[in-house]
């Protein structure tokens, strides 16, 4: 298939930079409004009770705890958000996504000193391995969630990590059938089962379900049925107790493993179906995966060969949508068995198939001869097919080619247009330092300052795939963080409102657009914020209703309208409106409680494209 040619139809711009609080208008709301600080031990406390039983309520809860840890900076909760995230997707089976985020969360815990959430965030990582039946690593995450959780003398983090170890243990026996593995494994779980049992806490009577459910599966893999219910039932009492809905599932599926044991195949099948009805409804496709693996070898052994199959295709599916690499388990012996039972129905019929059989033969000799001509046909048309398609193959091959060297090429432009401008732009920081005039001084800084909003685009284009189209949100945040830290000016000290609903737009139409920001935000900087105790800027860059919109506003005294209507102004002034003009806007100043300037673009204006919008911003000079 040819790689499809971009084609760019940028539409217009409309930035809004507003900058102050407007006098009587009521302010938008903002997450601090909908989350105070004192309610971030809630969220904690819901996402905790939703980590077991309900994955949509789980994921709202992460995601405002999220918001709540970037608005106050708080890195305890970012990270417990993103722990949560990881389980998030865990629970759903996507698998390699919280991977991803547990990682980050790991990495930001370890940065931030947030040792209290790193063996949970183990905890997760090596599960996630075990689902891939990668043990050996899954052991070395409990072993390094282990060596926190001591250190941090977590005695509940002690109790989890522990009973991690025991079950990866086990799993690596099961899978090379190393009992000596499987037997040091059972030690393990009642070992620490006795420091789960040494108080009667909630957290410690929770902690026990897990443990009882695994010491129950070894008991079952070694054939010692009683010793299994025992445990099994140990653990269903607290599974409601605490309404641990998932623990309960593995619960079911051991109690199915010893009906199945004792002949009792419809106890055993009614568990699997409690189980399974738990995990359908908490929307734990990965368990459900597995709950069928189980239903499909108690089927089979109950000789029920058409279920088992039925079972094991349900299995396959889910394990085929998760993409999980498990060995394939193999569906001939259950084909055969289920054929086996047909056979007797088979024999009866036999004599008719060789009725059918007969005829069918007679008239397969009569359209031998056609057969033979059509595929003679068919061969000469798939030879001409076939060279056809090594011919477009190649073609389609040299334009990939030509394709990624372009785009090669374009990067690297871009990435030597950004080292030249910073070159300059290091040229008239040396020559600033250099003038004993403030005056001289100044201009050559705002000099410098623009050509840093224009390395800052080609910045944004050679570190990103599409090389035509900027990315709007970042270099506007780029920009603005540029200009604050030619000021002095640090992020705490300022009230710093961005609001970008535009995605990408040609660099043609974001150069002026990142210009007229730059200028308008300096002089706010310059002459604004001079008596202005804590400052404020708002900027916004929207699409609405067929036109571009740029607003920004500040909180300082105001800007002068005399100074905007005069032909003759500062440079800056002259500068915006020519871009403005440029882009075939309308831009005008606004007097309320500060300075608020204002740019409209159309979408189309003057009934031109706007792929012919820019091409006029190209064609057109700024200064």
């Amino acid at each position: 298939m040819l790689r499809p040619t971009l084609y760019l139809v940028p539409i217009g711009i409309f930035l809004i930079f507003f900058c102050n609080a407007c006098g009587n208008k009521k302010p938008l709301p903002t997450v601090k409004d909908k989350i105070p600080k004192e309610d971030i031990t809630i969220l904690y406390k819901k996402a905790e009770r939703y980590s077991s039983s309900n994955p949509d309520s789980l994921s709202i809860a992460a995601n405002q705890i999220l918001k709540f840890g970037k608005l106050y900076n708080d890195h305890k909760a970012i990270v417990m958000a993103e722990k949560y995230i990881a389980r998030t997707h865990w629970n759903s089976g996507n698998h390699s996504l919280s991977m991803k985020v547990a990682l980050r969360a790991l990495k930001n815990a370890e940065k931030w000193g947030v040792n209290s959430e790193i063996p949970d965030i183990y905890a997760i990582i090596g599960n996630l391995h075990k689902e891939k039946q990668n043990y050996v690593m899954a052991l070395e995450a409990a072993d390094e969630g282990m060596k926190v959780a001591n250190k941090e003398k977590d005695t509940i983090s002690v109790i989890y990590m522990a009973r991690l170890k025991a079950m990866f243990t086990q799993g690596i026996g099961a899978n090379t059938k190393d009992t000596a593995l499987i037997h040091r494994s059972l030690n393990m779980h009642l070992q620490w089962l006795k420091l789960a049992e040494s108080t009667s806490s909630p957290r410690f009577e929770q902690a026990r379900i897990a443990y009882y459910n695994n010491i129950a599966q070894v008991y079952t893999k070694r054939k010692q049925m009683d010793s299994a219910e025992f445990y099994i039932n140990k653990a269903i009492v607290l599974a409601k107790k605490y309404d641990q809905l998932i623990s309960l599932t593995y619960s079911y599926t051991w109690l199915s493993k010893v009906y199945d044991s004792r002949g009792q195949r419809d106890s055993s099948l009614a568990c699997l179906n409690r189980a399974l009805k738990i995990a359908q409804d908490l929307e734990r496709p990965h368990r459900e995966m597995e709950i069928y693996d189980y239903m499909m070898e108690s089927l089979r052994n109950a000789g029920n060969y058409k279920e088992a199959l039925s079972a094991y295709t349900r299995y396959s599916a889910l394990r085929d949508s998760m993409q999980i690499l498990k060995n394939v388990r193999q569906v001939g012996e259950l084909q055969l068995q289920y054929e086996d039972q047909k056979k007797d129905q088979q024999i009866s019929v036999l004599g008719e198939i060789n009725k059918v059989r007969l005829k069918q033969t007679v008239g397969a000799l009569i359209g031998l001869g056609l057969f033979i001509l059509v595929s003679v046909v068919m061969f000469i048309q798939y030879r001409i097919i076939r060279r056809n398609n090594a011919e477009l193959a190649e073609s389609n091959r040299k334009i990939y080619d030509q394709s990624d060297k372009m785009q090669f090429l374009m990067k690297e432009l871009h990435h030597r247009v950004k080292n030249n401008l910073q070159i300059v732009s290091n040229l008239l920081s040396l020559q600033a330092n250099r003038l004993t005039d403030d005056d001289s001084r100044k201009i050559i800084k705002a000099g410098q300052q623009r050509i840093e909003t224009m390395s800052i685009i080609h910045k944004n284009l050679y570190s990103q795939e599409n090389v035509n189209l900027v990315n709007m949100k970042a270099y506007v945040t780029d920009l603005l963080e540029s200009v604050m830290q030619s000021f002095g000016v640090e992020e705490n000290q300022i009230d710093l409102n961005i609001t970008v609903d535009i995605k990408e737009l040609d660099i043609d139409i974001a150069m002026p657009l990142g210009l007229i920001i730059n200028e308008w935000i300096t002089n706010s900087f310059k002459h604004a914020f001079q008596d202005v105790e804590r400052p404020v800027v708002c900027l916004k860059l929207i699409e609405y209703k067929g036109k571009i919109q740029l607003e920004i506003r500040d909180n300082g005294p105001g800007f002068d309208l005399n100074k905007w209507e005069r032909p003759n102004g500062s440079f800056g002034v002259r500068l915006i409106k020519v871009l403005s003009k440029q882009l075939e806007g309308f831009c005008r100043v606004v007097q309320d409680s500060g300075a608020c300037f204002q740019l409209e673009v159309p979408i189309k204006s003057s009934g031109k494209s706007a792929s012919e919008l820019q091409k006029r911003a190209r064609q057109t000079s700024v200064f």
